[in-house]
């Protein structure tokens, strides 16, 4: 089994370059590219999946399951759906999703107020309509995450799951502090636009 790896403090353009030729071997079924993609993020993954899950052990289980799914995936990557980070979280964020789903399913037989809410840790640095965030339904704040651009989906995950600041999340992507903060201001009015859609319906 693999476990999980330290990660890396940021993404330069050679180390995306590099990531996208990982990516091309693991789709060409090379283990060892799998296990350099597992070592760089399954740090973040693995925290992404914890925080979400609310259990260690299941956020295990879960990061050995969406490195199973980028083993299975990595031929559908493209240049066109972002950076290999972006890609890989993106599929985090999609099986965590299908997981509280599925567990949720579950729950509701035994106890129907299991993951009802959910407090997310607002960062410091993002001062857009904080509000938005926190303290809502989980469902439908996962739900609404769930339909945002990948690249908007990342600043969110990244600020108030992860407890970076903008700073922090323009230094690992490699992007201007000024591109962070429009993604965050978008993501966040999507996800007050959806979630004031849900209360309409």
């Amino acid at each position: 089994m693999l476990t999980p790896g330290s990660g890396r403090v940021g993404v330069t353009e050679d180390q995306i370059l590099e990531d996208q030729e990982l990516l091309n071997r693991i789709a060409a079924g090379e283990k060892d590219a799998l296990e350099t993609i597992y070592e760089r993020y399954s740090s973040a993954v693995f925290s992404l999946a914890r925080y979400m899950l609310r259990s260690e052990a299941v956020a295990e289980e879960a990061t050995q399951d969406i490195f199973l799914k980028i083993w299975l995936k990595a031929a559908s990557y493209s240049t066109s759906r972002g950076q290999p980070k972006t890609w890989i979280m993106s599929v985090a964020h999609h099986q965590i999703i299908d997981i509280i789903r599925s567990r949720k399913r579950s729950a509701a037989l035994s106890d129907p107020h299991e993951y009802e809410t959910l407090d997310l840790l607002p960062s410091a640095q993002i001062a857009t309509d904080e509000a938005v965030v926190r303290n809502l339904e989980a469902e439908r704040v996962r739900e609404a995450l769930d339909k945002l651009p990948p690249a908007q989906q990342e600043v969110i995950v990244m600020s108030y799951f992860n407890g970076l600041s903008q700073s922090e999340i323009a230094a690992k992507l490699g992007q201007p502090l000024g591109t962070i903060k429009t993604r965050a201001r978008l993501a966040l009015q999507k996800l007050r636009e959806e979630l004031r859609q849900n209360d309409v319906e």
